[in-house]
């Protein structure tokens, strides 16, 4: 519970804000409640807020003009040398209250901050590159997304849209060039405002960054009904170089054998795995694996292992993605591809009527693949059906062409196995 002794409260700015050392104390709780204990013995003098541990926070002068913003900038280590050990953002007051403007802070960009010091995967997720929502060369420490506005309703539905919407991985083209720290850089994602005056906006290191938040735009999220936005907040770390945070969580993304998926052995697709015939399976769609397991299970309204309908994320099948090695070899990847409706109930008759083979239609890839990553993610394709591989069976359909230049090399070319496989070559299993 917040205690704050107002009758000793300094007199506030002009601009509203409150005074530094008194938003900081603000800033102080609210992390305490996200992490208990983190903020042990914090020591809070003017505009800076410095632990023991070695972490702070500093709070800047005013950067704007009007309007009560805080822009804070937070470090795991003050000690460390130059800009390249920091990350700022800024958060604009949307109650009268301020603990609500500290709690949003401290929920996101505070949270962030907190996993990268205690490094446990506890208050923020880590994201490798070949998970999903992962960034080729990235590893990324991701906050869960808020919402807050006149309307409870509505901050779900954006929050809900925000988390679906695989920002990072769908952005990420538009601005990692302009990622400038070889050690840790912030980005703040915001989406919202008032019906008919939304703003998408993605900022870099602590500035808004054009392209990114045209490609945030451009993403389709929808409009609020009412007053609503919601924020996340990521820290972005450049790999090799910091390889050691995300140890483990790149291996075991995809399954050594996909046990249930219909096809047969004759398929070729890797039922099981043979080193001629490597094959994994993406169990579900990337964007239903990142609901929690009570809301998929409230959502999917059809689940056939082969078809999903999953209500507010999309229809999606299971197609077949092949890769093809420089030894000969193809790995096929099992995953889901998101279609329209109408796409995909057309699917459906021609798979019972027995026309499916040779017909293509578009989709998006709803599932990224090791190495690549999120690069594959919701990429466009086109999926033709294939011949059933024997009597009694449903023939795969395959992903045959794509405009994204990444996945369009993925199948035009051939590819080394250790870049491919790595470690989970069945050929180094079997000695």
């Amino acid at each position: 519970m917040f205690r704050t002794r107002r009758s000793k409260r300094a007199p506030a700015p002009p601009d509203g804000r409150l005074p530094a050392a008194e938003f900081l104390a603000l800033v102080r709780e609210a992390l305490e409640e996200v992490a208990p204990g983190f903020t042990e013995g914090v020591v809070i003098k003017d505009d800076l807020m410095v632990s023991p541990q070695g972490w702070a926070v500093i709070l800047l002068p005013p950067q704007h003009s009007t309007g009560r913003h805080y822009d804070l900038i937070a470090t795991p280590d003050p000690r460390l040398p130059g800009k390249e050990w920091t990350f700022s953002d800024c958060v604009t007051a949307f109650s009268a209250d301020e603990r609500d403007t500290a709690a949003s802070w401290a929920q996101t960009t505070g949270a962030c901050l907190v996993e990268l010091v205690d490094g446990r995967g506890r208050f923020a997720e880590r994201v490798a590159p070949g998970d999903a929502g992962g960034v080729p060369g990235w590893g990324l420490i991701v906050s869960g997304a808020i919402g807050f506005g006149r309307d409870a309703t509505e901050n779900r539905k954006l929050q809900g849209a925000l988390l679906l919407a695989d920002v990072l991985p769908r952005t990420a083209h538009t601005f990692t060039a302009d990622l400038t720290s070889p050690h840790v850089n912030g980005i703040k994602v915001f989406y919202g405002g008032a019906p008919g005056a939304v703003q998408a906006e993605v900022r870099v290191n602590g500035e808004r960054h054009e392209a990114a938040s045209a490609a945030l735009a451009a993403l389709g999220l929808p409009e609020p009904a009412a007053l609503a936005v919601a924020r996340y907040y990521a820290l972005m770390l450049p790999l090799p170089e910091n390889a050691e945070l995300f140890a483990g969580r790149d291996a075991g993304r995809d399954a050594d054998h996909h046990d249930g998926c219909g096809c047969g052995d004759a398929c070729g697709c890797g039922g099981r795995i043979d080193p001629e015939h490597p094959g994994f399976l993406q169990p579900l769609p990337d964007p239903v694996l990142r609901l929690p397991e009570a809301e998929r299970a409230d959502r999917t309204r059809v689940d056939t292992g082969a078809v999903m309908a999953v209500k507010g994320v999309g229809n999606f099948l299971k197609v077949r993605l092949p890769v093809r090695l420089e030894d000969g070899r193809t790995v096929n990847h099992l995953l889901w591809a998101r279609l329209d409706a109408a796409t995909i109930e057309e699917v459906v008759q021609r798979a019972r009527a027995g026309t499916l083979t040779g017909h293509r239609f578009a989709g998006t890839l709803a599932n990224g693949v090791r190495p690549w990553g999120g690069e594959l993610l919701d990429a466009p394709v086109v999926l033709e059906g294939r011949a059933p591989a024997g009597e009694g069976t449903v023939g795969m359909c395959e992903v045959v062409e794509s405009e994204r230049p990444v996945l369009a090399e993925v199948l035009a070319g051939r590819w080394p196995a250790e870049q491919v496989l790595g470690e989970r070559d069945p050929r180094l299993r079997t000695g």
